[in-house]
């Protein structure tokens, strides 16, 4: 379950990853966001790109984001 329905479906259709940076396999990272949550371009091999907002709802996803909060 992530923050908004439109997002699940995202990961649903594949489109996003809710995955550990490490665990991502077949692919390159092309940012250098903290965050569990990808959007993914390519058919053979992927480039994923962290969020660090939910491009729907505008919740914060990153981890980054989310420890700046709670310092707050």
């Amino acid at each position: 379950m992530t923050c908004c329905a439109q997002f699940d479906r995202l990961l649903d259709r594949d489109l996003a990853r809710h995955s550990a940076p490490h665990q991502l396999s077949n692919g390159t990272i092309i940012t250098e966001i903290d965050t569990e949550y990808f959007l993914v371009f390519g058919e053979e091999r992927h480039q994923f790109a962290g969020v660090n907002y939910c491009p729907f709802c505008g919740r914060a996803l990153s981890r980054e984001l989310w420890n700046l909060e709670k310092k707050k």
